[in-house]
């Protein structure tokens, strides 16, 4: 069999088949971290229902942070979802299937414009990625993969439906099959493909604002040993971006992660970030994490930080004594204080 008609016919209907088993399993999944979380007893049936709303169109409330980085991803996924499913070729190819479907297509003045949308964010997310330093240094290279298979399939329909490449001897005889199989490896990325939440080490203070904010436990700190651990759940995120937008130091984003390993972790949760905590002065527990301890000594600088809030309560005639020097020490003041 000629591999082009190969890619074209069982090795499509294969990879539709892994999409929709895929897709059906991760809500499957999402259905029981929700369901089993201990928040759906607190928050109620009616928000936990409408928590699979959230997840398949999440809202973003870290807009307000980024506002025009935002709706540019916005614009984005739409076009992503939108083009390979309404373009006009697309539609005809499902009504010469044996399924024999059909629906209303979009015009094709706007599929072009919406692709070369695609082809344009591709092009600024991916030089992005490699040109400012700031986001080189946060980068993977899966961040670049990531854009290289989401921008390919758009980059080769516009080759192929405009006759752009027909000069070109091996691309102008491929570019068909080189669409294809970027198509098809779009809808298999999207299968392992998650959104989550990651934590810069050089920003987060280990405030767990985060965690307070999260509406489904996805993110939860313990305290082990000398260390403070976050851990999250990928399958309990619904891509609120709360996190985003509750995190004081900016130090909290979502981003994309392709991973077949995860795809399989159900119940697992994996650690996100670590800090040391800081040891009372006077009782040595440990009641700060050392990164928060150090933000707020920069503003502010008192040796009455160092001491846990039990040692606090009992040397509050003493830091009574140190603001208002004036009072003398046996006066009613400190004697009530104590």
């Amino acid at each position: 069999m000629d591999f082009s008609l190969f890619a074209e016919g069982p090795l499509l209907w294969i990879v539709f088949l892994l999409f929709l088993a895929g897709v059906t399993a991760r809500l499957v999944f999402f259905g029981i971290r929700i369901i089993s979380n201990p928040k759906a007893e607190q928050t109620g049936w009616p928000l936990t229902l409408a928590l699979f709303g959230r997840f398949l169109l999440p809202f973003h409330k870290a807009v307000p942070k980024k506002p025009v980085y935002a709706v540019i991803r916005y614009v984005f996924h739409l076009c992503l979802f939108i083009v390979p499913i309404w373009l006009g070729g697309h539609v005809s190819l499902w009504e010469e299937s044996r399924f024999e479907w059909v629906w209303s297509s979009i015009p094709d003045k706007v599929a072009d414009w919406m692709t070369l949308g695609v082809i344009a964010i591709a092009a600024f997310f991916l030089a992005r990625r490699l040109f400012w330093s700031e986001a080189r240094a946060d980068s993977s290279w899966t961040d670049v993969l990531i854009i290289l298979i989401a921008g390919l399939p758009f980059l080769t329909g516009w080759f192929l439906t405009h006759g752009t490449l027909d000069s070109v001897a091996f691309l102008g005889d491929n570019i068909r099959l080189i669409h294809v199989l970027s198509g098809e490896a779009m809808i298999l990325m999207a299968v392992v493909l998650f959104c989550r939440t990651r934590m810069n080490p050089l920003r987060c203070t280990g405030c767990a604002s985060c965690e307070l904010s999260c509406p489904t436990g996805t993110i939860e700190s313990k305290d082990q040993g000398s260390l403070r651990i976050f851990h999250y759940s990928h399958y309990q995120c619904i891509c609120c971006g709360a996190c985003v937008n509750t995190c004081p130091e900016n130090a909290a984003e979502l981003r994309h992660e392709i991973s077949v390993r995860r795809f399989f972790q159900i119940l697992a949760k994996q650690e996100i970030r670590s800090v040391e905590m800081k040891p009372c002065q006077k009782c040595g527990a440990l009641f700060v994490p050392e990164p928060l301890f150090d933000r707020i000594n920069r503003t502010f600088k008192d040796d009455y930080l160092n001491l846990c809030p039990n040692c606090r309560k009992t040397n509050v005639a003493d830091l009574y004594r140190r603001m208002a020097p004036w009072v003398k020490k046996g006066s009613a003041v400190t004697s009530n204080a104590k």
